[in-house]
């Protein structure tokens, strides 16, 4: 289970710092400074996030932020996989992916650079999905965007997106099936580092989760925002 990190553990060590490096860059922040020249942590949730940009500043600004976090999930994991560790064999570089996936949304929701309060990591989770069990990615498009829009509420659908990768990960390894129908072949500390990033996630939606069960949970907009009725707030 732990023979690839046992042999590689330092490597994994310096990879997993410069991913959590990496994630603390925060596009919310530096979007809301940039162009609307306030800070969209002072304005509606206060989290540094997509959902919040959204909010606040309207379906444009909260779209480049959720592209951009996206790609900050990508770009460790690529690096990574088909560019630093690739040489050492197919099973180090797909298990080096996971490592840099897990650190850069652990930067991103603790980030040393702004205090240890970050977004919530959904988007960033998504790129490193995307990198990693593309196949499966693709698969959960069509259901996360059908509870997005008939929720109205990006908690529920990240939620229900981290719960169907922590089982699936697990059902799959458990049983045996081949990985590779979903592209790519994983063992056991994959899974763990897939389920340690989704579990975050979850943790970092708690308010969220309390607001749902209370039913007070804000929503996003995103409805009316596509009829052309953004209720931004700036």
């Amino acid at each position: 289970m732990f023979d690839i990190f046992v042999q590689y553990w330092w490597q994994f060590l310096l990879l997993a710092i410069a991913s959590y490096l990496f994630g603390n860059i925060n596009f919310a922040v530096i979007f809301s400074h940039a162009f609307k020249r306030k800070d969209v942590r002072d304005y509606g949730s206060g989290n540094a996030g997509t959902a919040n940009m959204f909010r606040v500043f309207g379906l444009r600004m909260g779209a480049l932020t959720f592209v951009c976090d996206v790609v900050k999930g990508v770009v460790p994991c690529v690096l990574a996989k088909y560019a630093i560790f690739w040489w050492s064999g197919y099973d180090v570089a797909v298990t080096s992916g996971y490592v840099a996936g897990l650190f850069a949304v652990v930067g991103h929701i603790f980030p040393v650079f702004y205090k240890f309060k970050g977004g919530k990591g959904v988007a960033t989770a998504i790129g490193v999905c995307f990198t990693l069990q593309p196949m499966l990615s693709v698969c959960l498009i069509l259901p996360c965007v059908i509870i997005l829009l008939a929720s109205d509420r990006t908690s529920i659908m990240s939620m229900f997106l981290s719960v169907v990768e922590i089982v699936w990960c697990w059902v799959f390894y458990a049983v045996h099936i081949d990985w590779k129908v979903m592209y790519t072949n994983i063992d056991a500390f994959c899974c763990l580092m897939n389920t340690l990033m989704f579990v975050l996630v979850i943790y970092a939606h708690r308010h969220n989760l309390v607001r749902l069960i209370k039913g007070t949970e804000n929503r996003t907009g995103i409805r009316k925002a596509l009829r052309g009725k953004s209720d931004k707030i700036l």
